[in-house]
């Protein structure tokens, strides 16, 4: 009996040493903690743009397409390990909808320029819906079983 308890304390003692850390004790953050924020507030951006109205001037809506690109930049700056396809994919629906925005003529109405960036701004967010979904989407999935 003396040589279970023994066994099973030592067992105990075995598996605390090979859970512990072995370094330095300093943990790496968890990019997402960074990345995560960096890419709502890219949403955000991008969710003003669209509540823009036919009644915003065209150049609102160009200063909405400025805002989301500094808050893409801003997004980038931060992806480190998430630097890869998805962000190459948002980088270019991105740089579509700025397309867009730039091919506005100068005499484009607010209504032209609504539904000159539509496609575009749909494309952006769909995108942005993914790399959510796939990076910072840390709820689990409620099971419909019983």
């Amino acid at each position: 009996m003396i040589r279970r308890l023994i066994a099973a304390l030592a067992v105990g003692v075995l598996t605390l040493a090979a859970c512990s850390s072995t370094s330095s004790g300093s943990a790496s953050p968890d990019p997402a903690l960074v990345f995560c924020p960096a890419l709502e507030a890219y949403g955000k951006s991008l969710a003003t743009l669209e509540a823009l109205t036919p009644s915003a001037s065209v150049s609102d809506y160009k200063a909405a397409v400025s805002t989301a690109k500094t808050a893409l930049a801003a997004l980038i700056a931060v992806s480190g390990p998430y630097a890869g396809a998805q962000l190459t994919s948002l980088g270019q629906a991105q740089a579509q909808l700025e397309s867009a925005a730039n091919d506005l003529g100068a005499n484009a109405t607010p209504a032209q320029a609504e539904t000159g960036l539509q496609d575009e701004l749909t494309a952006v967010i769909q995108e942005v819906a993914l790399t959510n979904n796939a990076i910072c989407n840390f709820r689990p999935t409620p099971s419909t079983s019983s």
